[in-house]
């Protein structure tokens, strides 16, 4: 059944469309949450990483920090 307001001549039932976007809309969330899961872990890890990082920072001596 096309739907008169669908220029594209969409032949879903409104139902069809409710059920695509309640998939869709779950879609996001779980990308959402997994988006969040991986920042948490990042926050978590960052103060470990500056703390292996911050020697090396202040050892103007080192060749490779040098230009």
């Amino acid at each position: 059944m096309a739907h008169s307001g669908s220029p594209s001549g969409d032949k879903s039932s409104p139902t069809e469309a409710a059920t695509t976007a309640a998939a869709f809309e779950d879609t996001i969330l779980e990308r959402m949450a997994q988006k969040d899961a991986i920042q948490k872990a990042t926050n978590e890890q960052l103060p470990a990483i500056a703390a292996i990082l911050a020697p090396l920072a202040g050892n103007s001596a080192d060749p490779a920090t040098t230009v």
